[in-house]
């Protein structure tokens, strides 16, 4: 090394250089300084400590031989690089976009919406509700019917098939993904069960809870939302009886009477993804309150690493609650059903959870059940939509406008 050059590397690391380096460069300076500096003239390597305390890389292996105006301009560059990674970095960490998700309840299409859907085609029923999903980044259903022209009937009270033509109507809406975790997804056997997961990946709808193997009705389904991956595992704690249930060898749903293996799959699905959210059919039918043991099991699943439960069942709505800042719907009533419901079976909605800043607030939009399609209520309906539902809520729950909030900590909360 000449004494020219080392002297110029010995100026560097003592008093630092602001040299323009070629016209097409910039302005910007790199600031060396005896403190900061590493210089490995074995192999020819030079490590930079920036002005904030952190080494970069540096791609350029330093060439002796070369002018040392060709070095420092290396070094220019892989700053500029660096700093331009950690921006990036940064930014994508501070600005990360609002999530909305949104929930409806028991959906099926079949008697007077059969013939509905026939004559009007199958986005009547949903016509009113587009506009509300538009803002939301995944829209779920809870899919209360076997999808299928053909099948067994099972021997049950009451047995649901819907056309697979009425399918579209539910991704023409906005609807992302069904919940086949629920007392009627099997109601014509395996062989309509088997229909009905032809049909729903016929028109690019996913489902979840249910599958043709075990593996597949308890695996999440996964969703990468900007930028953040959310899960959502559905299972029914209402099933005739065990036959329905998945196996290894046999098609089927997701057990949902057993806490334990909800628990363990909710930690076997929660390290891999930012949110995970629980969809479960419970309760009692008509009912307008959970039962003590599902406060219990929501609570336990959140601790187990949920981030948020979403109940149907009961065919009516009933409240809502945050615990440790996590939403609890214990059941979102029906949302599109058969002419003969009347009363609070027919009074349905929307439930959006917003995920901003990792802070989780629910709204829920009313609306109606009426002749076969879903409609909009006015604002005095909705008015007292939202009081009944406040008056059936928990931990001092309020909702203004739709929008839910907690005004009490979770020690307070009702028992």
């Amino acid at each position: 090394m000449s004494r020219k050059l080392l002297f110029a590397f010995l100026w560097i690391l003592l008093f630092g250089i602001s040299t323009p380096v070629h016209a097409q460069e910039n302005s910007k300076t790199i600031v060396l300084n005896k403190e900061n500096n590493k210089i490995n003239f074995g192999n020819s390597s030079f490590y930079l400590k920036n002005r904030f305390g952190r080494f970069f890389p540096m791609s350029a292996q330093l060439n002796l031989r070369g002018t040392f105006y060709e070095q420092v301009t290396l070094l220019r560059r892989d700053y500029s690089r660096e700093r331009i990674r950690n921006d990036t970095e940064n930014f994508n960490e501070v600005h990360k976009e609002p999530i909305r998700l949104t929930f409806a309840g028991d959906t099926m299409m079949d008697w007077s919406v059969k013939e509905t859907v026939q004559q009007k085609g199958p986005d009547y029923p949903f016509i009113h509700i587009r506009d509300e999903l538009v803002s939301s980044d995944l829209s779920i259903l809870n899919l209360e019917t076997s999808v299928t022209t053909g099948g067994t009937k099972q021997g049950k009270q009451y047995t649901f098939r819907s056309n697979p033509s009425a399918l579209p109507g539910l991704k023409n809406a906005g609807f992302q993904l069904v919940s086949l975790a629920n007392n009627h997804s099997l109601d014509f056997g395996q062989t309509g069960f088997t229909d009905t997961l032809a049909s729903i990946k016929q028109v690019q709808l996913d489902y979840v809870g249910g599958g043709l193997t075990k593996e597949e009705a308890y695996s999440a389904k996964t969703f990468t939302l900007k930028g953040r991956t959310v899960k959502i595992l559905a299972f029914s704690r209402v099933l005739p009886d065990y036959s329905w249930v998945a196996t290894e060898t046999k098609p089927g749903l997701a057990n949902g009477y057993d806490l334990s293996l909800i628990e363990s799959t909710i930690k076997k699905e929660k390290p891999t993804a930012d949110y995970l959210f629980v969809f479960i059919h419970w309760g009692v039918e008509t009912k307008r309150s959970p039962e003590p043991f599902q406060r219990e099991w929501a609570r336990k699943m959140i601790d187990s690493g949920a981030d948020g439960v979403i109940g149907s069942h009961p065919h009516v709505l009933q409240g809502f609650e945050y615990y440790k800042g996590k939403p609890i719907a214990y059941s979102l009533g029906n949302f599109l059903f058969p002419n003969y419901i009347k009363g609070n079976a027919a009074q349905t909605g929307i439930l959006h959870v917003d995920i901003d800043n990792e802070e989780m607030k629910m709204s829920f939009v009313p609306f109606r059940i009426s002749h076969d399609q879903i409609v909009n209520q006015s604002d005095q309906e909705k008015r007292a939509v939202w009081k009944e539902l406040q008056g059936l809520s928990y931990g001092g729950l309020t909702i203004e406008n739709g929008d839910m909030s907690e005004k009490t900590t979770v020690a307070k909360t009702n028992p």
